[in-house]
């Protein structure tokens, strides 16, 4: 029968685990068919590094996680569904950056269309000094 389990290494008082499908009657630390992840729970903060998509498979075969790799499991998948959420909470907000962005740079290339059919407009029929002028001073006199 194949369990998923913990394997010890690392120092004295330094333990680091790797997470290891085995035959249920080889030692703890012996033979393994497969890493699926690591495990340091000496580190600050601990580190869990766990292949979910491979852990998924060898439980669909019929591999059995012991009771402290069943527990690293769950916080993985909890961990995931919270960064989840995360990415989805910061996609909206990225969006509205996105759509008001894309609102200015629209409204800047309207702008950018006026003043160039004003300036073509310039070219083709340039309008009298005089009249320019006066609306100035009127703009003057009124401020």
């Amino acid at each position: 029968m194949l369990r998923i389990r913990l394997s010890r290494h690392g120092a004295k008082k330094n333990p680091h685990y790797r997470v290891v499908v085995s035959e249920k009657s080889d030692p703890r630390d012996g033979r393994f068919v497969e890493i699926v992840g690591n495990y340091s729970p000496a580190m600050k903060p601990k580190r869990l590094k766990l292949n979910m998509e491979r852990i998924e498979y060898w439980i669909g075969v019929g591999a059995r996680p012991s009771q402290t790799v069943s527990g690293l499991i769950e916080k993985a998948r909890t961990a995931q569904a919270e960064a989840e959420a995360e990415a989805k909470a910061e996609a909206p907000a990225e969006k509205a950056d996105s759509t008001e962005k894309d609102s200015k740079a629209k409204e800047s290339a309207k702008e950018e269309k006026k003043e160039a059919k004003a300036a073509g407009k310039e070219e083709s029929e340039p309008e009298p000094q005089e009249e320019a002028e006066s609306e100035a001073d009127k703009e003057a006199a009124e401020a």
